[in-house]
């Protein structure tokens, strides 16, 4: 049964071919019934993986020996792959030929190829940086014919497929890689000591196996249990961990595969040990007569209830259904359907082993969810809140029957779910907004939007939700949409996410940089930004108050005046904080929490990608990256504001020992810092070391991931 595309049960409906057609160019998509071409295999399983872990470190390489059995025959192959998938329009078209993507992967691939040519550029903004990274694989896959004259949508070559056995992933211990030395007894981890800085993830193992691509890391979210931290990230060498090694071994193997990268702390985030890959589930076994595989998305959000039990939020989470039918000549047929939705994974033990995935929330093929945020209630660590964005496209197109909530128009619905007994069972969708928008791509948007939604639980039991809205300016005849205006909105559950209080609006919102107003303005150096309002509930009440923060990108204070701007100038950022202290009725005036120095040398600064965090204390952290150290507005720093007094004062905490020119992600040919990088108060009362933040740096030799505890000093 579905409502509005909410599946409870798997549905029996078989992809149409031509429903599925990616878009009217030349990356049709491939039927999604075809007969095996080589009689079934069973699928290889290999018990080594599940040998005792080691004590501590990185170990990746055994990873790529175990389904290989050799680590420097599979270099080899593994370097022409990815370097055939960077340069996929320009060479390769005999190992394009023998290594084709897996069928459940390429309709996946095309399948986000038809939401996208559903929309216009600027609702494209509103993906993920997970969904806009896998746009960028498929554009480089689908969009080029083949040097053979074959229109068969571009080179396959199975980049970032594999598969994992469904065993828990690990460390596992081998010396094959050589990661840079370590202190002695720090677990495998690089600390920067002068800075006090530990290094999470490690992307230089993807630079080993190419220096063309799959080594980006971003996007990172922590959570804080006692001792006990875990942070997750999308993860380009764990895509090829999970998906490319396999992949290239046993081609015929229809593999799970993960984007995202985890680690795990035991000492309060002093040394962490990083997992190749967070497991992404069991293969699909092509000669079954019933199988299915998962794709983990790299958007992840990461919270916990006890030192032990930890929780991973993902988005997009699609599952694969094959199964195989009988045809008229009497050879087998396999029918792909899809699933789409938000997944959960779970760890009992601090993050060092995880379950396989399970659905959150599962819709069919007419709805694309995304932008998945997690919260644990603090007064009932059994109960979980999950927000996502649904991209319903079932006005504009119908893969699947079913009656669309939104008639000839796509609608985009932030919308969420609650589980009240740790994750094994969830709650039918809520709707926190919706909105309806006529949709042509060559048109603006032509209507009210929402945007990412954030989430927490406050002092007094309520579940808050803080989101942009984009609301239309029109024309001089009423009807046409000639501009937009931001805002940053919240609305307030009082019965555990079942419905939602009036919508009150927090503050208008000024975009930073260009000035456009679009979900991703661009910032000087051309990285887009995202345009998310960051939320914070204090878990304990003070003086009988409950007290909510909400902190955001904006570009009021500065504007300067610039030649090349869309509007005529250029907004230099800010981070704002508006607080309220009657539970969200009402809220302050927005204002900066680290205004510009009054001695800076330039015109102005760039402050942008904002976390927030309050512990049981009342201590408020606002996190950000900040230029402050750069009069010519270039290199990076990471900065924390913090506020002993509830957000009436605030002093500044450099994060970073040395700003760096960021250059995050060019081997997804975009340029983004990612969507966000939390900061996480310890969630249990009494427990953990202090406010801990985890953010990207990408300088010299120090490169990846990097966490911090954050002091009350």
């Amino acid at each position: 049964m579905c409502s509005y595309g909410a599946c409870s049960a798997f549905p029996a409906t078989v992809i149409a071919q031509d429903a599925l057609s990616a878009r009217p160019s030349n990356a049709a998509l491939r039927t999604a019934a075809w007969k095996k071409s080589s009689a079934p295999r069973r699928i290889h399983t290999h018990p080594h993986l599940a040998a005792p872990k080691a004590k501590s470190g990185i170990h990746f390489a055994s990873v790529l020996e175990t389904y290989t059995g050799g680590i420097h025959i599979v270099k080899i192959k593994i370097f022409a792959a990815l370097f055939c998938f960077v340069f996929s329009f320009f060479s390769c078209a005999s190992i394009a030929s023998a290594q084709k993507l897996p069928p459940t992967t390429e309709a996946r691939l095309k399948l986000l190829l038809k939401y996208e040519s559903a929309l216009n550029p600027e609702q494209r903004t509103l993906f993920s940086g997970s969904v806009r990274s896998a746009l960028a694989l498929a554009h480089q896959l689908f969009d080029p014919k083949s040097l053979s004259g074959d229109d068969d949508g571009g080179l396959q070559t199975g980049l970032r497929v594999g598969t994992q056995s469904s065993v828990k992933s690990r460390a596992v211990a081998s010396p094959q890689f050589s990661i840079s030395p370590a202190a002695p007894g720090h677990g495998g981890t690089n600390v920067d000591r002068s800075s006090g800085i530990t290094k999470i993830s490690h992307p230089e193992v993807g630079l080993q196996l190419s220096r063309w691509g799959g080594f980006s890391q971003f996007g990172s979210s922590s959570a804080s249990c006692g001792q006990t931290i875990v942070t997750g990230y999308f993860s380009g060498p764990a895509s090829a961990l999970s998906a490319v090694v396999p992949f290239l071994a046993d081609p015929s193997l229809f593999p799970s595969v993960s984007s995202v990268g985890v680690a795990f702390s035991n000492d309060g985030g002093e040394t962490f040990t990083e997992l190749p890959f967070l497991n992404a589930g069991p293969p699909a076994d092509p000669s079954a007569l019933s199988t299915f595989n998962f794709n983990v998305g790299g958007n992840t959000s990461v919270g916990c209830s006890s030192p032990q039990r930890f929780y991973a939020i993902n988005s997009p989470f699609t599952r694969a259904d094959l199964t195989t039918t009988t045809g008229l000549d009497g050879n087998p047929i396999q029918n792909l359907e899809f699933l789409n939705g938000v997944g959960i994974s779970i760890s009992s033990d601090g993050g060092e082993h995880w379950a396989d995935p399970a659905p959150v929330i599962y819709k069919n093929e007419n709805h694309l969810l995304d932008s998945a945020w997690l919260a644990v209630d603090p007064h009932d660590p059994n109960r979980l809140y999950v927000s996502y964005l649904d991209f319903d496209f079932s006005g504009l197109f119908l893969i699947v029957p079913e009656t669309p909530r939104c008639p000839n128009a796509l609608r985009i619905g932030s919308e969420l779910v609650t589980s009240g007994d740790g994750g094994r069972t969830w709650s039918t969708p809520a709707i926190i907004r919706e909105d309806c928008l006529a949709s042509d791509p060559f048109l603006t948007p032509q209507g009210f939007h929402v945007a990412s939604t954030r989430i927490a639980v406050g002092a007094d039991g309520k579940l808050s939700a803080a989101y942009v809205l984009f609301v239309p300016i029109f024309g001089s005849d009423g009807t046409t949409v000639v501009d937009f205006k931001i805002q940053v909105n919240f609305r307030q559950s009082a019965d555990h996410g079942r419905s939602f209080g009036p919508e009150v609006k927090v503050s208008d919102l000024v975009q930073i940089g260009d000035g456009s107003h679009s979900f991703r303005p661009a910032i000087q150096g051309f990285f887009l930004t995202p345009t998310i309002p960051v939320l914070a509930a204090d878990p304990v009440k003070h003086g009988g108050k409950s007290t909510l923060y909400i902190a955001w990108n904006d570009g009021r204070d500065n504007p300067q005046p610039d030649l090349a701007a869309a509007f005529g100038t250029y907004n230099f950022a800010d981070v704002v904080l508006s607080k309220s202290t009657d539970g969200g009725s009402t809220w302050s005036a927005p204002r900066t929490v680290s205004p510009t120095p009054r001695d800076f040398a330039g015109p102005g600064r760039d402050q942008f990608l904002p976390a927030i965090a309050v512990d049981r204390e009342g201590t408020l952290a606002v996190c950000y990256y900040d230029r402050r150290n750069d009069p010519q507005n270039n290199a990076i720093d990471r900065y924390c504001s913090i506020s002993l007094d509830r957000g009436q004062n605030f002093h500044d905490i450099r994060q970073t020992a040395k700003n760096w020119v960021p250059a995050e992600n060019w081997d997804l040919f975009e340029f983004w810092l990612g969507d966000y990088d939390t900061i996480a108060p310890p969630f249990l009362d009494g427990g953990g070391g202090g406010i801990f933040g985890s953010f990207q740096i990408s300088a010299d030799s120090l490169t990846g991931v990097f966490g911090r505890s954050i002091n009350r000093e």
